[in-house]
């Protein structure tokens, strides 16, 4: 025993780089002394995990405690419809909903459980009917290419690092619609920049373009080689803001459709922006601002906008940032709006129900919400009882339960799906190709191993909690 861990130890202090592909590919285990091991997880007799590994003689068994996390090389499956089922500890599931009433729901997993959800412990039920052409892109960097000659960023636990004051550009084809979705969250400084420019074309140089930093936000169209800013928004920004050099966190969606000309901007969950482009003449919202030195509008529309099928990412810091969970979809036209604008019924009726549902058209019902037997969702209130397919429903809220309300969550493992779901269990066995686990929200789990794509181990763990706050900690 004493030998194998030796022989594992030093296995461990190998350089990346020395292991051949066929090693890489079988997964990398990080330890919290940050070592890493090509291998895989066999079996768990607890305190201790049983690992495989091509470099090494023989399975050894590792202490759960000297764990980080395991990432395999499975790539992610990207379904076009369904179920995202949103939970108060942040962890989200995906699947076909099977069955909804007032204290559970029922979802049917790609990887084969039917979970039975407590209803309290959820906060959010999501129904995508957006086709994802790009799912967690961050990923990895397959597919992507540098423009410009520019520096490829460093592709780590599912984040680019964009390290000091490299530019970097990124770009990507595939057969773009109409109307695109682009979601992505930054961890940055206040001295970042981030470009995106969607439905790019080479030969004629279109493309709609928008530059986002902490000063302001512009969109702005390239028409057959002519440029042409449509709106620019002044963010606040505080006095000294340039001295402020903390690592700070924003989410990002823009929604874009040319063809009707209506850009959306939200950070954070509140908009920054909304821009309306009108071929006859330069609409100006207000704290918006056109370009004096763009073209008018007659002259505008005599350079026809043809689109291309190139999306092209391009990222500043004068420290360091990281860009995740980049999603590209194709947007159903579900009209952005601020959930505490619509919801004016909580204000002035406190008795109302809790529960609610969001449709795409921006519509709010409150009720009690049920699941029928063709897959529409019903809502009964004193007011109405209505039948609302689900494709047309793009949420259900359920706020009737604070999160102080719920034990505190005991989960020691993290693990991630191919499937994109998420969950944290208190982690019992791993055996014949199953991980089992259970979860407050959940009850007893089993996965099987070969839709694991990442597990992460002892989330409690201070040290190890802290590292993850932020990419920039990873040792």
């Amino acid at each position: 025993m004493k030998q194998a861990i030796t022989l594992f130890l030093c296995a461990c202090a190998l350089p990346t780089a020395l292991l051949l592909p066929h090693v890489r590919s079988e997964g990398v285990i990080t330890f919290k002394s940050g070592e890493k091991l090509p291998g895989s997880m066999d079996t768990m007799n607890r305190p201790y995990l049983k690992v495989r590994s091509s470099i090494l003689s023989k399975p050894v068994d590792v202490h759960m405690g000297e764990l980080d996390e395991l990432a395999s090389s499975r790539p992610l499956e990207i379904p076009e419809q369904f179920s995202i089922i949103r939970l108060a500890n942040g962890d989200e599931v995906y699947g076909t909903l099977k069955a909804l009433d007032a204290e559970n729901l029922q979802l049917q997993t790609a990887w084969g459980d039917l979970l039975q959800v407590d209803r309290k412990y959820v906060r959010h039920i999501g129904f995508d009917s957006q086709k994802a052409y790009l799912r967690n892109a961050t990923e990895s960097l397959q597919g992507w290419e540098s423009s410009a000659k520019s520096t490829l960023p460093e592709c780590r636990n599912g984040y680019w690092l964009m390290r000091g004051s490299n530019n970097t550009e990124l770009q990507t084809s595939f057969p773009m619609p109409p109307r695109l979705h682009v979601q992505f969250s930054l961890y940055h400084t206040n001295t970042f920049r981030i470009n995106i420019a969607l439905w790019k074309d080479s030969e004629s140089g279109n493309s709609i373009n928008l530059d986002l930093s902490l000063e302001k936000a512009e969109l702005s169209k390239n028409s057959s080689g002519q440029y042409r800013t449509l709106g620019r928004v002044k963010r606040n920004t505080e006095r000294n803001w340039y001295a402020d050099k903390s690592v700070k966190r924003s989410d990002v969606h823009f929604y874009a459709d040319p063809e009707k000309g209506n850009y959306y901007l939200y950070v954070n969950d509140e908009q920054v922006a909304r821009w309306e482009e009108v071929k006859e003449m330069d609409t100006i919202f207000e704290n918006e601002s056109g370009d004096d030195e763009g073209e008018d509008g007659e002259s505008a529309g005599k350079h026809e906008f043809k689109p291309g099928n190139t999306l092209a990412l391009g990222g500043y810091d004068s420290l360091n940032m990281a860009v995740f969970h980049l999603n590209v979809f194709d947007w159903n036209g579900a009209i952005p709006h601020l959930e505490e604008e619509l919801d004016i019924i909580s204000r002035y009726d406190p008795t109302a129900p809790r529960d609610k549902a969001l449709l795409v058209n921006g519509d709010v019902l409150r009720g009690a919400i049920s699941l029928q037997e063709e897959g529409s969702i019903r809502i009964k209130s004193d007011h109405y009882d209505v039948t609302v397919p689900t494709a047309r429903v793009r949420a259900l809220d359920q706020k009737g339960h604070e999160e102080k309300d719920l034990p505190e969550d005991s989960s020691d493992t993290r693990v991630f799906l191919t499937d994109q779901s998420v969950l944290s269990l208190a982690l019992e066995t791993i055996r014949n190709g199953v991980m089992e686990g259970r979860s407050s929200a959940v009850g007893k789990v089993r996965i099987p191993l070969q839709s694991v794509r990442k597990v992460q181990f002892n989330l409690q763990n201070p040290e190890l909690r802290k590292q993850r706050e932020t990419p920039f900690r990873c040792k």
